[in-house]
């Protein structure tokens, strides 16, 4: 089972989450989210368990302050379940696409910067 779990403090690293969840079973992947520059930790992450183990570690973890925060501890599934729903609910597509400029109905290079005058510089 896939593991999404947020509100992570910053400071923790994938060691000590794997330490923490091992307590539960065998993790057999785990992977804490990070900025891709400066690799400092976004707060969340995902991790893969036996079922059996991750649902023991959800009913053990979930709502654990660890740091002074709140980790919140769910199968992935389910969260991407319940989020689909929420979409349906609103009645929008369940990928929006931003739009840029005045005009999108044509493809490409819209970014409605208008120029005035015939050559630069002028």
């Amino acid at each position: 089972m896939k593991l999404s779990i947020g509100n992570l403090p910053q400071t923790l690293t994938d060691d000590a989450l794997e330490k923490l969840l091992s307590a539960y079973g065998k993790v057999e992947h785990l992977q804490i989210k990070r900025d891709k520059l400066t690799k400092v930790s976004l707060g969340y992450g995902t991790a893969e368990m036996a079922d059996a183990d991750a649902e023991k570690a959800i009913a053990g973890l979930n709502g654990k302050e660890l740091e002074g925060k709140k980790i919140v501890v769910v199968n992935q599934e389910e969260l991407t379940k319940a989020q689909n729903e929420a979409q349906k609910k609103k009645g929008s597509p369940a990928v929006a696409k931003p739009t840029f400029g005045r005009n999108q109905t044509s493809g490409g290079g819209n970014t409605g910067v208008q120029r005035r005058g015939g050559s630069r510089g002028s």
